[in-house]
């Protein structure tokens, strides 16, 4: 198509120019150079006679020639990775906003200030290179030399090294005049009051200053005017340190914020589409609410589940499911089987069977049952993650039809493919990038593309993946940590979908305030199609964008927000992704994002950050917690659950019985009636199954456990004592005479830790425990 015709071709020319100029620009100077030989001599001592002889190396020229076509092929080379910010400038980005300092729209810092400094970065290079070369020549040929403890310098030299210098100065004064501006984008974090006025106050001067020099460089190029030239650049160095080094420190308002905080949020609301922030305040109520839906398994317990015959899991994310009896929230795992086929799964999410086992929904059956079959089976031409680089087929299958022995040889060197140069089937023909992310970056190689996302969409296998764009430089954001670089601003700007039957790749403009990502489709003529082109069904399925939720979680750790910090890590996380789980909303119309803002003096949850999609938009929720109420962290409540003596019991159990008990996360939820955290457990069981056999569950002041979440639900609530593995469920009474024997039996025979968990659990059978958990 014509937007990867021009992507690549712009790429090519972008290489070519950078090798043009960069080589012209060393053999120009290294010409100059190998002129300047003939003129130049050198002294030799002859028996106690010395003579002068002149230098002319004809034979250097071919050297000459060669040296700096190398040279400027090693620099000018690459240039190509700087298509994306060439494409994006020329287009042009408009946010609608200026920014408060230097009142420039948003979208110079996003779209032309990168090429600002890539422009400036690469001539500083080749005017540092081309100093430091041709000096380094002209010593080695003596143009330039110390003669009697003085310097010496050859007529033609001065004039070549006085107009390098004169260029090396407007290198300089290019980049204090850019210092504003990064400044200004955040580049180095957000500045204060005293860095600012610093670098209003100095860079100008600097700048000055710079071109100062050059002209005196220039006059020195013209007149040997040594000193003069020294001076300048005497003069430069030292207002360099002292504007970079003195100045900044010396200036007042150290500390001091160089925007309030409702200007900061609003520009980090923009840097990274936080969009309507809804912020609302949360406040238990008596007797607590369950979630509608708790979602009891999660993606690293359903590998290990269906890993065990040997499939390879490609893929496990959450999911709602239509049928004839409604909408269901499901888990779809899609695998890759021994044969090569794509086995796509539905695991209920909500409910287990009678003895924990995971149930699976079936495409012709609207209940859930044990039988872990597929509920849609793909051929061996589907599209997956992780899908070899090419496949071979005959005269029937997908793909290009290699007709030809040139295309056979040109398609062998591109795709690395050596098996095309063997054997072939008749009439052959070969198809590649089969995995979703592969495919939709060939289409998009602007966009960084995320996790692939199964869905079933009109009864098909529908891969959804995020687009992301991120940019380095954002007016006054607040840098964030994404992909092992670091960003000022990033937005979930695509949606892509592949058919995994037939690979068939659609590329839409996500839904909202997307400035950078208009800017984009504007520049793939055609490749991006508008948000009113997604089908519903695509529109409905939609998850929200989990890489940039992580990124946003960091940003409001900002001091302004008074969050705390994601998971209670602080500094020691910032590098790590936060974790964020999942809750279904109470319509079971998708899934929400649930990352938790933790204080670790405290150990307490201060509020949750919820993500989910409304109306086809995706919308984020911050829920502050009441400052008066305790709700305990996660590492808090694990620690309280673990005390419970059936869990002890549990684990003993499991352990007889050549099982291993694995934890899953622990989940929180927003309902009607305030905060409610449960986590579930799990047992690998000697014959390789996996079921659940345990879920707790806490409230504010209230914690409960049991065997399934609706017993460890009626737990909490005071009701029921779950039992022990392998024993019925009792009445407390009999739970109350059941815990007294075992802990007897314990203290005659000195056993003390299990003395001590009956116990603990026998006073929570009547209330006690409560009582002296109690904040």
């Amino acid at each position: 198509m014509a937007f990867l015709t021009d992507w690549h071709l712009l790429g090519l020319v972008l290489d070519i120019t950078g090798v043009v100029v960069a080589s012209a620009w060393f053999i120009g100077h290294f010409v100059l150079v190998y002129r300047a030989v003939g003129s130049v001599q050198v002294r030799r001592n002859v028996a106690n006679l010395e003579i002068r002889e002149a230098l002319t190396p004809g034979a250097l020229l071919a050297v000459t020639l060669l040296s700096g076509a190398l040279l400027g092929l090693l620099v000018g080379s690459g240039t190509s990775r700087l298509a994306p910010q060439v494409a994006l400038a020329w287009q042009g980005v408009s946010y609608g906003e200026a920014e408060p300092l230097l009142h420039h729209d948003f979208g110079v810092y996003v779209a032309q200030l990168p090429v600002w400094r890539a422009a400036h970065s690469f001539f500083l290079l080749l005017a540092v290179l081309g100093l430091g070369t041709v000096f380094g020549l002209y010593l080695l040929v003596g143009a330039a030399q110390w003669i009697e403890g003085r310097p010496a310098i050859n007529t033609h030299a001065r004039v070549h090294l006085g107009w390098l210098l004169a260029g090396f100065a407007l290198a300089l004064m290019w980049g204090y005049l850019l210092e504003p501006y990064e400044l200004a984008a955040g580049l180095d974090g957000i500045p204060d009051q005293a860095q600012w006025k610093a670098v209003t106050l100095t860079a100008p001067l600097l700048a000055g200053v710079a071109l100062a020099t050059a002209a005196l460089s220039a006059v020195w190029a013209l007149r040997a005017r040594h000193a003069l030239a020294a001076a300048g650049w005497i003069v430069l160095v030292a207002a360099s340190l002292v504007g970079h080094w003195i100045v900044p420190p010396a200036m007042t308002g150290g500390g001091e914020p160089l925007i309030d905080s409702q200007a900061a949020g609003r520009l980090d609301h923009a840097a990274y589409g936080m969009g309507p922030l809804t912020v609302s305040s949360v406040a238990q109520v008596e007797p607590p609410e369950p979630p509608r839906l708790p979602s009891l398994w999660n993606p690293a317990t359903i590998e290990r589940a269906l890993a065990e015959d040997s499939a390879q899991v490609l893929s496990v994310a959450p999911a709602v499911l239509t049928l004839r009896n409604g909408r269901h929230p499901v888990w779809l795992a899609a695998r890759r089987m021994k044969t090569d086929r794509v086995s796509l799964m539905a695991l209920a999410d909500d409910r287990t069977g009678p003895a924990g086992e995971p149930l699976f929904y079936h495409a012709k059956d609207s209940l859930a049952g044990p039988d872990a079959t597929s509920f849609l089976e793909l051929g061996t031409d589907a599209s997956y993650p992780g899908a070899p680089p090419y496949r071979l087929h005959g005269r029937e299958g997908p793909g290009i039809h290699i007709s030809s022995f040139t295309k056979r040889v040109m398609l062998a060197w591109a795709l690395q493919a050596s098996q095309l140069l063997g054997r072939l089937p008749p009439d052959p023909r070969v198809d590649w990038e089969l995995a979703p992310v592969d495919r939709l970056g060939r289409l998009a190689p602007f966009a960084s593309w995320g996790e692939s996302v199964p869905r079933i969409i009109d009864g098909e296998l529908v891969w959804l993946v995020d687009g992301y764009i991120g940019a380095p430089s954002f007016p006054l954001s607040a840098q964030a940590e994404w992909r092992g670089r670091r960003i000022g601003s990033l937005r979930a700007s695509f949606v892509g979908t592949v058919t995994a039957e037939t690979g068939a790749t659609r590329i839409f403009l996500r839904p909202g305030d997307n400035p950078l990502g208009e800017a984009w489709a504007a520049v793939s003529e055609g490749v991006v199609e508008p948000p009113s082109a997604i089908p519903v069904a695509v529109l409905r399925a939609m998850p929200y964008p989990v890489e940039l939720l992580r990124v946003q979680s960091r940003t409001l750790e900002r001091p302004g927000w008074k969050l705390g910090t994601v998971d209670g890590r602080g500094a020691a996380g910032l590098t790590a992704a936060p974790m964020s789980e999942i809750a279904w909303s109470p319509d079971t119309s998708g899934t929400e994002l649930v990352i938790a803002y933790e204080r670790t003096s405290d150990r307490r949850i201060d509020a949750l950050l919820v993500a989910g999609r409304e109306d086809g938009n995706d919308v984020l929720r911050l829920v502050r917690l009441d400052s008066a109420r305790v709700f305990l962290s996660r590492a808090a409540l694990e620690g309280r659950w673990s005390r419970f003596a059936t869990y002890g019991t549990l684990s003993d159990s499991i352990q007889d019985d050549a099982g291993r008990l694995e934890r899953g996360p622990v989940r929180f939820d927003v309902t009607p009636t305030g905060i409610v955290a449960y986590q579930s457990h799990f047992a690998r069981r000697g014959d390789g199954r996996t079921i659940l056999v345990w879920v707790d569950v806490a409230s504010e002041g209230r914690l409960g456990a049991g065997h399934g979440f609706a017993e460890a639900w009626s737990n909490l609530l005071g009701t029921t004592v779950p039992s022990v593995a392998g024993i019925a469920q009792a009445t407390r009474l009999d739970e109350a005479r059941r815990l007294l024997l075992h802990a007897d039996s314990a203290l005659k025979v000195g056993d003390w830790v299990t003395f001590g968990k009956a116990w603990e659990m026998l006073r929570k059978s009547f209330g006690i425990e409560e009582e002296s958990n109690a904040p």
